[in-house]
Formats: structure tokens, sequence, C-alpha cells
């Protein structure tokens, strides 16, 4: 669903910007969603200031958006951060950053832009340096190796109301860029980054030709509402164990005269055995299937998924243990709810994660399995949390469609046979490839 408020917000904001000047769309602690809205509209500029979030957005979205780091860099940050390859570093703030920059570059092998950042501000929490000092700094990067590039200067205003010392700001940093440009006639910075939400207005008018601008066009960022519970599915999502779920119920359903494949199976996850066995008996009889038909199947089921598995826990699905324990440092409580009635894997989830799960949902907690949303629903109330501090982890359609039927914000990690079609047909807020991604993900989210 497009976001109208950040496409208006864009439409209103481009007005006051002239062609000449480039907007930089300041997504720190914004929502992947939120900046592909901005993106759709036809924005290629957004600004980070955490390396973390930026590395865990950068592999989600478009190649082709330039990424701008605008927040403090630490030197030992400065490795993980080139890495990215940043269209622009902003707030280069010392000699000492400026070489490691320089140094990091050379080793990676390429040349990175950046700009110089101006103390002009009345406040001393603001970074920068002082506008006397940049002579020496320019003089420094003439006798480096071509590990960087000196684009232009980059200045925050004075925190006021008063236009007069913000307008002091902009013309101060424009002044330097000028007199620089005077000296050096055959190397001129051609970026002054100047200006904000509140004050890119007037940035512009001192000349500045590049803008950041971020709760103008996303809306103030609520930190109400951090995540605080996830809900896991289990068979696909923490075991690997869906191939074997699928050979079991192969032959557990064909032993007893119903068709039934391995595609069938990763269509059905996330049901309750019975109802797989129900719906399937009328699909060739035409009639419910007696109770002593489910009860025979579902234990051939069992089984055979036990000789399978040698009767030990299939393994971790990669990736899921690092989420796991991520979100228990940060806090964050993690459920499992699954349409498995089988006793042998809901007793050994304590065992192979201890003191993880919060709570467990299964068969035998519900009147409905999934796709209907009563598991996850019992999950939400049981945390005793709003769904806006809730998300749901599936890798099956029908989980995707019980999340969402929940009214819960829902991870499709794609890790089993069905395209990725299949998962956003059915309303994933967003599909990924494995759990690595999901982690990039979580640490994006919980990173503010």
């Amino acid at each position: 669903m497009v976001n109208c408020q950040i496409v208006n917000n864009l439409r209103n904001v481009r007005t006051h910007i002239p062609a000449h000047v480039t907007l930089v769309c300041v997504s720190k602690f914004q929502s992947v969603e939120a900046i592909r809205e901005a993106y759709n509209a036809g924005e290629r500029h957004f600004g980070e200031s955490r390396v973390q979030e930026l590395k865990a957005k950068k592999s989600l979205l478009p190649a082709d958006i330039h990424w701008h780091f605008i927040g403090h860099l630490q030197t030992n940050k400065v490795r993980d951060l080139l890495k990215l390859r940043p269209y622009l570093i902003h707030s280069v703030d010392s000699e000492h950053l400026l070489k490691a920059i320089n140094d990091e570059a050379l080793k990676q092998g390429f040349t990175q832009d950046i700009l110089l950042e101006l103390h002009v501000a009345k406040e001393d929490s603001k970074s920068g340096l002082l506008p006397s000092s940049v002579h020496s700094i320019l003089d420094f990067t003439n006798i480096t190796t071509g590990g960087l590039r000196v684009r232009g200067l980059m200045a925050m205003a004075t925190n006021t109301d008063d236009e007069d010392e913000i307008r002091r700001c902009f013309e101060t940093t424009k002044n330097v860029f000028d007199e620089i440009n005077r000296q050096q006639p055959e190397a001129p910075l051609d970026m002054l980054s100047m200006g904000m939400s509140d004050d890119y207005q007037i940035a512009i008018s001192c000349g500045a030709n590049m803008v950041r601008i971020g709760s103008a066009i996303f809306g103030e960022r609520d930190y109400s509402h951090k995540l605080k519970a996830v809900f896991f599915d289990q068979d696909g999502v923490l075991f690997n164990s869906m191939p074997y779920h699928a050979q079991a119920w192969e032959l557990a359903m064909n032993e007893n005269g119903l068709p039934f494949t391995a595609l069938q199976t990763y269509r059905n996850e996330g049901r309750t055995g019975p109802s797989v066995i129900h719906e399937n008996y009328q699909l060739v009889h035409g009639t419910d299937a007696p109770d002593e038909v489910i009860e025979r199947i579902y234990k051939f089921k069992c089984a055979h998924f036990n000789r399978l598995t040698g009767g030990q826990l299939p393994e971790l699905v990669p990736g899921v243990r690092e989420v796991l324990n991520y979100l228990k440092v940060h806090g964050v409580q993690c459920w499992v709810v699954t349409g498995s009635g089988q006793r042998s894997l809901l007793e050994n989830l304590n065992k192979t994660f201890p003191d993880i799960f919060s709570g467990i949902i299964c068969a035998y907690d519900v009147t409905h399995g999934k796709p209907d949303p009563e598991p996850y629903l019992k999950a939400w109330e049981r945390s005793g949390f709003k769904k806006e501090e809730c998300a749901v982890v599936e890798n099956a359609p029908l989980g995707v469609r019980a999340g969402k039927a929940a009214g819960l914000y829902t991870f499709a990690v794609n890790t089993g046979i069905l395209p990725d079609s299949e998962l956003a047909a059915e309303g994933a807020d967003l599909v990924l490839p494995n759990m690595q991604a999901l982690l990039q993900q979580l640490t994006a989210i919980l990173s503010v």
C-alpha cells in the first residue's frame, strides 16, 4: 500500500527546492518500507547515520540508491563503512578521521568522496572543524596518495528560532566555500551541504546545493512502540524439518489411499495435521474423514517422521540461533506458534534454545489452526503487548495469511521450495531469502 503522506510530503518539499539542489532524504531510523516509498516517488539520495543500519538497509533496497553517511563517524567504524562504498561521507571533522578514511580507502582500492564538516553553530555539542583550520586540512589532503577526494563542505546551523543566527551560520560556511574556490580554481569544491527540515529554505537562499531533509518527508518518528515480541513458526523457521515432514506426509497419505505430494505439504504447512488429513480425505472421497482414519494416518505420519530423523531433532535453520540470541540480548520476547502436535519436537525446544522462549502456542492450544488467525492472536494476547509492538516470522503461505489476518507485521523467510511470489501473495510485509537477511532487518529496527 502506498504511503500517501510520504509522497505528498515529498511533493511539497520539492516545490521549494531548485533543480540544481540535491535532496538527501534523511532515512536514519526509518523503515525499509518508508524508504522504498520515497524511492518509488523518484528519490535516489538517502542519508544514514549508523554503519550497521546502513548495511542492513543497503542489502534490502535497490542498488541504484546513493547512500550518504551523515552521522558522526568513529575511526573504528571506517573500515566497515567503506566496505559499503557510500556515495558521500558528510561528516569528516578531523585530520585524524581524514587520514583513517584515506588509508582504508587505499587498502580497499578506491577513492572515497567526502565533505569537511564545519563547526559554525553556537552549540559546543555540535561537531566540526573551525573555519580557520580548513586550509590546513586541505593542505593535508594535497599530500595524500589518492584515497579520498574532498568535494565540499557541510554545516549545521544553531538550533534556534532566530533566523538571523541561522543565516549567519550558513553565510559563514558559504564564505569559506567561496574563499577555498578562489584559492584553488584548478580544483574547486562543488558540494555545499547545508539545511535540514526546519531551515533548508534559508540554506538554499545562502547558496546550499545539497540539503538533508528527514522529518519534513517521513514525519516525526514514533519512538513509543519498539519491537517487544516476535512470534516464530517452528518447522522451516526454527528447524529445517520440512523435507522430513514432506516425505512423511507423502508416505502416510499414500499408504492410506490418499494421493499427496511434497509440494502439497509445503502449501499446507502451518495447519494442524488432522485438518490436512480431513481436507485431503474430502477431496478423494467426498465425505468427512472418520476420526479413526485421521488418527491412523497421523500416527503413520509421526512414525515416518521419527524414522526419517532417526528420532533426533532436525538441524537448525542456518542463522536462526543468531537471530534468537540477538533478540534476547535486546530484551525482545520470543514465542513459538506452531500447528505441530508432535510432543517430541515441542519438548525439545527449550533444550535446544534454553531460556529463549517466553511461551509456546501449538495444536493443543487452539480450536482453529493456521491459516486462521487464532494461533497468532492467542500468542499476542498472552504476550500482553500492543499489536504494533509484535511481529511474526513465517516461512509458509498459510502461516503468512494467519499472521496478517491477526493484524501483525509479518516477515516471510523463504526456506522452502515455493516461489517468493506465493508468500508475497498472502500479504507478507517483507519476503527475505534467509535468516541472515532477517537479522539485518531486526538490527535496523532495534538500532534506534
